[in-house]
């Protein structure tokens, strides 16, 4: 059980990094809510230290997402393990063929011993138990995720609208400083040709207002070049957050339907284990009816019991609490074999890495 009780820690260690994220995620939506709010202005200073943490948090994801795979396929190896054991239980061994050569009913029992000896039950129900931990991890880092990418989603269309709103009104300056150059120059051709001073006093007090209203028109021109472009980087920086966001929903469904499937197929596992300790117990009890008479029934009957308890203590929780989910292998393996597709497209390089046995976790 040593291999088995590494995802332990692996395990506590995702979880933290799980948590880490869901921290730096939604510090970052909240800085985007906030800056969806068409009274708040947000520097280039707070640009690149939101940039700086959507980086990472992506950078992290990627991390985080190839370590679950990891522990995924390290667990579908240790079912795959256990399922050649399981394989093996079925038959006789070569020892067990020897001795049934003399001996059909010493044969049976000692691969009835074998059966009831073997670990294999507590194995799968452990295995089974770090399935459920993963999972329920992946989904409430998933139920968190889609709640956060709504509200994202909500306020980047917000910050989109905001800079539509700001380019409008850069284009409106714009087209009035158009206007407002051909009517200075003619106000100024207007002074150097009369000969009035009164009409020349006039017309310098227009001067003076069509002066003043262009330069502020050029400095509202500038304020609004200038936040229309804070606009443009942080929309385009809140827009890879928002995909991000995505495209780990994304990674959490097909983790979580990969790991679902592989559940469901350990849990025939478990059900043929334990049909299997039944039959075990059932051929014991029929030999030794056969070779002691009725005065042992008692004690065949407390063999299978005790068979039959033990494998309950094992299985008999996890399975009532799966057993609704409960479906043909044929269906399982038809299923298993698209969430393995998927699995393998999106975690082609976890998949190599660790067929590789070169992962190493970060």
């Amino acid at each position: 059980m040593a291999t088995l009780q590494n995802f332990d820690a692996e395990i506590a260690k995702t979880k933290q990094v799980v948590e880490d994220m869901r921290s730096r995620i939604e510090q970052s939506g909240v800085v985007l809510d906030k800056f969806a709010q068409t009274d708040q202005k947000i520097g280039a200073a707070d640009f690149d230290i939101e940039n700086a943490r959507i980086q990472d948090v992506l950078n992290q994801q990627k991390v985080m997402e190839g370590n679950i795979a990891d522990l995924i396929i390290g667990l579908e190896d240790a079912t795959n393990v256990f399922g050649a054991e399981f394989e093996s239980m079925k038959s006789y061994t070569g020892w067990e063929n020897f001795v049934g050569v003399f001996s059909a009913q010493r044969k049976q029992r000692m691969r009835t011993e074998r059966v009831r000896n073997m670990s294999l039950a507590g194995n799968l129900q452990e295995l089974l138990a770090k399935s459920d931990t993963i999972v329920g991890i992946l989904t409430e880092q998933k139920n968190i995720l889609d709640a956060r990418y709504k509200t994202s989603e909500t306020s980047l269309a917000q910050v989109i609208e905001r800079r539509k709103g700001t380019i409008e009104a850069l284009t409106a300056t714009q087209k009035r400083i158009e206007e407002l150059n051909p009517m200075l120059l003619d106000i100024e051709n207007r002074i150097a040709s009369s000969t009035s001073q009164t009409q020349r006093t006039e017309l310098e007090g227009e001067r003076s207002k069509l002066a003043t209203e262009y330069n502020q028109a050029q400095a509202k021109e500038q304020e609004l070049l200038a936040e229309s472009q804070t606009l443009e980087r942080y929309t385009s920086m809140f827009q890879t957050f928002v995909d991000s966001l995505n495209n780990q929903i994304a990674a959490q469904n097909t983790l979580i339907n990969k790991l679902t499937i592989d559940t469901e197929q350990r849990i025939v596992l478990y059900k043929a284990l334990e049909d299997s300790l039944k039959t075990a117990a059932q051929q014991e009890v029929a030999h030794r009816i056969n070779t002691l008479g009725s005065q042992v029934d008692n004690t065949a009957e407390e063999t299978m019991a005790g068979i039959g308890a033990a494998a309950q203590r094992h299985i008999g929780d996890l399975l009532e609490l799966h057993e609704k989910n409960m479906v043909t292998t044929a269906d399982i393996q038809r299923r298993k074999k698209l969430a393995d597709d998927a699995f393998a497209r999106r975690f082609d390089d976890v998949l190599k890495k660790h067929n590789a046995a070169d992962y190493v976790r970060q």
